[in-house]
């Protein structure tokens, strides 16, 4: 019995013995350099934190809305279109200012974990010249599909196809030539996007999100009679041809703290010509009346800032305005919006 108790002592007393170079052997300075690395990794995990995001004004994510999970985000616009972009680009004020007010709201639900879809619904009330005029927009529905999911190289890729269904009032018009009861382009479009969102923690105090979207959108021909969206006059009875749309958006968000974040928005939106066949019409003035146009593109900046109260709840509040183009509007547009993620089932 007294040999086993002694093994185990006689073992710790050989292993003490040992020579020098079998032990490691640390300085005091080298040990407060260690114990000052392990402060700061700790002060740094403190302040780490899970960003909350709520996508900036016009960027969309390539997060999927998991099942049972929904989403509803409205967007109110309130736009001053105070000039027009002319075919060398150069910005001429209007008139008499085009103001616009929008509201629009998406739903999205999850369906599968490979497949969320969204409902878009939106509205128009227009004044120009002390008239006015508006009504219900087009309507979309969006189905998503993931390509990759997000990872720590790898960003998060999401692809949608969209249907843009003619809700909103595109013809038959006001014969004074403003259009301020069109407000829908009386097609069917189908858009295809390829939206890649990642989070970065290049500044742990500071977190990142990227996104980048590319969309293009196929419009399909659309009659008109009389005066309508695309222009016409009296006795306009014609087929319009619109250009397919190329849109390129790039967003970044950047976490000030958790709550609160600034976001940021380059947009890009380019449109082939619009033709039409049959005939025209005529103006008041006994004119031939013109319909559809020439390529027009629009390079834009949406700035805003994103308060959020949890990470299913946010609110941001921005300006969308317009740097240069050719044959578009020249406009500034004050953005709010409110999204709320919440459980169905």
């Amino acid at each position: 019995m007294m040999k086993r108790l002694l093994a185990p002592i006689l073992l710790c007393l050989l292993t003490a013995s040992l020579p020098a170079q079998y032990e490691e052997h640390k300085t005091p300075e080298q040990i407060e350099q260690e114990l000052e690395s392990a402060e700061a990794q700790f002060e740094r995990a403190k302040k780490m934190f899970n960003p909350w995001y709520t996508g900036p004004l016009q960027t969309p994510g390539a997060t999927m809305m998991a099942p049972g999970w929904g989403n509803i985000q409205p967007y109110l616009y309130v736009t001053d279109n105070y000039a027009r972009f002319n075919s060398h680009r150069h910005s001429q004020n209007l008139p008499s200012h085009l103001v616009s007010l929008n509201p629009t709201t998406t739903l999205q639900f999850g369906v599968t974990s490979s497949m969320d879809i969204s409902l878009g619904l939106q509205g128009f009330a227009n004044w120009q010249y002390h008239q006015h005029g508006g009504g219900l927009g087009d309507t979309n529905i969006s189905v998503g599909f993931p390509v990759c999911f997000q990872s720590l190289h790898v960003p998060a890729i999401r692809f949608v196809i969209k249907e843009i269904f003619p809700t909103g009032k595109f013809e038959h018009l006001n014969s004074d030539g403003l259009n301020l009861s069109a407000t829908g382009g009386g097609s069917y479009q189908t858009q295809f996007s390829l939206n890649m969102s990642k989070i970065m923690f290049w500044d742990y105090l500071h977190p990142m999100n990227f996104r980048l979207s590319f969309s293009y959108t196929l419009p399909t021909c659309v009659s008109v009679r009389g005066f309508n969206n695309y222009g016409g006059g009296f006795g306009t009875h014609a087929k319009v041809h619109p250009g397919n749309i190329f849109n390129a958006d790039m967003g970044l968000e950047v976490s000030l703290t958790q709550r609160w974040v600034f976001a940021t928005d380059l947009v890009y939106t380019a449109t082939n010509r619009t033709t039409y066949s049959g005939y025209a019409g005529v103006t008041a003035d006994g004119e031939p009346a013109s319909i559809g146009g020439g390529f027009n593109d629009n390079l834009s900046l949406a700035p805003a800032f994103e308060y959020n109260w949890n990470e299913n709840l946010g609110a941001l509040a921005g300006f969308w305005f317009s740097v240069y183009g050719r044959n578009s509007l020249n406009f500034l547009s004050g953005v709010i919006s409110l999204t709320w993620t919440f459980k169905v089932n």
